[in-house]
This record gives C-alpha cells, sequence and structure tokens, in this order.
C-alpha cells in the first residue's frame, strides 16, 4: 500500500563514506523508481486488441479458466433526444427485468438522458445481459461494454439497485441545461491514440475525476509533452464553475484539451460543455477536445505495463482500485497519497471514512494503524483540500444562455463542433 509521502523531502540527500559523498538509500530507491518508470514507458507495447471499444461488435469471448468466476461489467449509454417519461419508466423496468433474468447485480442509474451501470455476474450471464439490451433497443449496439472477467466471487454485488435519476453525472446539467453530446461532444480517442496526445507539447491534460481519486492514480505525461491541470474538485457539480473561471480558460485557451475519467462517462458531458462554451463565448478557443474512449479502464488494459499511467485507479466497485496488470509498485514513485491522519504514505481507500469539515464530506485515506482513531475521532479527519483551504471557483456560468447561444452559431455556420464519435480528420497526431 505504502508509497513515498508528499511532505517527504524532495530534495537528495546524501551520506558521508570512505569514498566521500554519496545518495542515500531513499534518494537511490527514488532515482532507480524514476528510471525504471522511463523504461517501462519506453518499452510498453500496446495490446491494441484491448484498446478497440466493442461498439458494433461481437463481445469478447470467455476463456476457459474464467468461466467458474465472476465478470464485472462498466458501460454507459446517453440517448438523445432523451427519453420520454413513459419511456424512462420503461427503461428502468427493463433494464431491471433483463438484469434479473441473468441473475445480474449491482448498481445502476437510469436518468431520461441515458443509462449507466457497474454490474457483476457469471461471465455468461453479464453477456447475455449485453446481448438483450441490444436486442431491446438498437441505441446500446454503439454501446462500449467494458467487461472484466477472472473476478473473485467475493468482489461481487450481492444485490441489484436501478436507480431512477434526473442526470447519469451529478454535473447539475440536467434537462434545458445539458449541452447537447451530439452536437458539441469532444473527439474520442482510442487508448493508443490518447497514448500519443499526451506526448504533444500543445496540449494540456484535465483529469475530470474528483480529487479524492486523482490523489492515489493518475496520468503522468512525459517530459516535453501536455501539461497537467488538476481540477481539484471534491465533486462533479464544481466542473462547470471551474471551467468557466479565468484562470482556467487561460490555461486551455489555444490549446488541444485532452480530458479522462474512470470509464469515459464525465468526459462526454465535460467535453460537450467546453465546445458549446467556445462556440459561444468570442474569446476561449481551444485546439480541439478530445477523451480517451473507455477512459482509465480501457487505457491501462492496453498498456498492461502502465504507459503513461502510475498508481491506482480508483474504483466505485467492491474491487476499490485498479492497477495495470503487469506494473509494479516501484514504478510509480511519483504518487503521494497518504493518511488523513499521521500523514505517512498510504495509497489504499478502506472504511468509508470521511471528511469532517463542514459541507465537503469527501472519502479520506486512513492507514491501517490509524483506523482505530479515525473511527473513534471522525471530527479528526481532514481531507487534502480542506487542509489546504482550498476553495472552489463560486461563478456558475449561465448554461442555459450558453446553450442558446452556441447552438444559434452552430446553426448559423459561426461555430464547429466536433462529433462525439470522433472525427479523423480532427485527431492529434
Amino acid at each position: 500500500h505504502k508509497q513515498p509521502c508528499e511532505s517527504e523531502d524532495k530534495s537528495t540527500p546524501t551520506r558521508q563514506g570512505r569514498r566521500g559523498l554519496r545518495p542515500s538509500p531513499r534518494a537511490s530507491a527514488v532515482a532507480l523508481a524514476q528510471s525504471s518508470f522511463e523504461k517501462r514507458t519506453m518499452a510498453d507495447e500496446p495490446v491494441l486488441e484491448n484498446a478497440r471499444p466493442v461498439s458494433h461488435r461481437p463481445l469478447p469471448a470467455v476463456r476457459p479458466e474464467d468461466e467458474a468466476l465472476g465478470s464485472i461489467l462498466l458501460f454507459y449509454q446517453y440517448v438523445e433526444p432523451v427519453w420520454t417519461k413513459s419511456e424512462h419508466k420503461r427503461a428502468i423496468k427493463t433494464v431491471i427485468s433483463i438484469a434479473t433474468r441473468h441473475s445480474v447485480t449491482g448498481r445502476g442509474r437510469v436518468a431520461p438522458e441515458g443509462l449507466n451501470c457497474t454490474l457483476t455476474g457469471s461471465p455468461a450471464g453479464i453477456r447475455s445481459f449485453c446481448g438483450d439490451l441490444r436486442e431491446w433497443d438498437e441505441i446500446f449496439r454503439e454501446t462500449d461494454f467494458k467487461i472484466t472477467d477472472g473476478v473473485e466471487l467475493g468482489k461481487m454485488f450481492r444485490q441489484l439497485s436501478i436507480r431512477k435519476t434526473d442526470e447519469l453525472v451529478a454535473y447539475g446539467l440536467a434537462g434545458e441545461k445539458a449541452p447537447s453530446i451530439k452536437k458539441f461532444g469532444g473527439t474520442h480517442l482510442e487508448a493508443d491514440e490518447y497514448h500519443r496526445a499526451m506526448e504533444d507539447p500543445d496540449a494540456v491534460i484535465i483529469d475530470v475525476r474528483n480529487a479524492y481519486e486523482s490523489s492515489i492514480g493518475g496520468f503522468r505525461p512525459p517530459e516535453g509533452g501536455a501539461e497537467l491541470i488538476d481540477p481539484k474538485m471534491r465533486n462533479s457539480i464544481e466542473f462547470p464553475k471551474w471551467l468557466n473561471s479565468e484562470e482556467t480558460r487561460e490555461r486551455i485557451n489555444g490549446k488541444k484539451v485532452l480530458m479522462y475519467c474512470t470509464g469515459g462517462i464525465r468526459c462526454e458531458r465535460a467535453s460537450a460543455l467546453l465546445n458549446e462554451m467556445s462556440a459561444a463565448i468570442d474569446d476561449l478557443n481551444p485546439k480541439g477536445v478530445y477523451h480517451c474512449r473507455g477512459g482509465i479502464e480501457r487505457y491501462v488494459k492496453t498498456y498492461q505495463s502502465g504507459g503513461y499511467w502510475t498508481g491506482k485507479n480508483y474504483l466505485f466497485d467492491k474491487r476499490m482500485e485498479q492497477t495495470p496488470s503487469q506494473a509494479k509498485a516501484a514504478d510509480h514513485p511519483d504518487v503521494h497519497a497518504k493518511c488523513c491522519l499521521c500523514l505517512a504514505p498510504w495509497d489504499s481507500y478502506r472504511g468509508q471514512f470521511k471528511c469532517s469539515r463542514n459541507l465537503c464530506g469527501v472519502p479520506v485515506i486512513v492507514c491501517e494503524k490509524c483506523a482505530a482513531v479515525a473511527t473513534d475521532k471522525p471530527g479528526k479527519l481532514v481531507c487534502d483540500l480542506c487542509r489546504e483551504g482550498h476553495r472552489a471557483p463560486s461563478e456558475a456560468p449561465d448554461l442555459v444562455g450558453l446553450k442558446r447561444r452556441a447552438e444559434e452559431a452552430l446553426e448559423s455556420g459561426g461555430a464547429s463542433a466536433t462529433p462525439a464519435g470522433g472525427d479523423e480528420k480532427k485527431r492529434p497526431r
């Protein structure tokens, strides 16, 4: 679980020996890890089949060794135009019916704008569930069903919970505020294309996940490559305000914007919002907005030693986190997650501990030694953002007004939208 601590001295201490000054054991270990990361990144050949979505394709076959184990399914599907009230109600009933028929468990959100689920079941049951969705509605043939086989049965969900919601991701962009993904969605890049795009010095990378997720892992662009921007969000509803801030606009103006998240869903609406804003605001002109199709989930399966990924991918299922299958902890010297109490290096969320500060309540990391104290005195738990006094931008954009102006500009030919499917000519090289 342990990683180097953020509060530790970043200098290179030395010790006096018989032959003069030599690096301390810690400095040597960090240097070795840095070298290992660079060598691994250069040698990491992508598994291109894992980078490709299963949209309009057969689902992957089950390996014999995985037949007796479980499978986890991550997927989402936006629909435009949105479902009517009766269609929304029917969608909820249909999803529950199909899942029950195939003994599939897990969690899902069904909104007028679509479906977002994390489900578990037998390998055959999961594939039958996906097949029945495709048969029920043609739109699910477009869906990128991300299946992980070989999962321990103890990591499976016990029950099925499908919730009726107004929005798939809580951006505060439901209904008339929602930017059209068909009109303004960002360009999808496959994992290997996204990997190359991170090498572009004219690009910026935006992690649209929450800060507590980013604290245990994220993309580390190569030296001389893209600039990484951390929005420092406690929750997704802060994203429109962050994107609307003057500082953010200045950093992304004139740049290729590369977004990423866990499985891709948060980038769909986030990229559409940025493209919509740039169509409506004269002095906001990014050089294209792109995101990794299938998110971190597909990237780490494509670059199985990690590629430009470092650390752990925070997950919202019983696995808790995900690492590239061939990555080693020593390859990630720059992940500085720590226990919120003793500040010792630690990078695993366990125990469902939350920040105690008013109006925060985000998950915090507590190491094994501090678990008892955290349970007895939860008022001592403070997240990194609250500890540093971080405040999110407070000025929200006029979402309805922006949408109206952007669509008027698009209809008049004064703006160009990036198709969500990914225009080959618009992809960065």
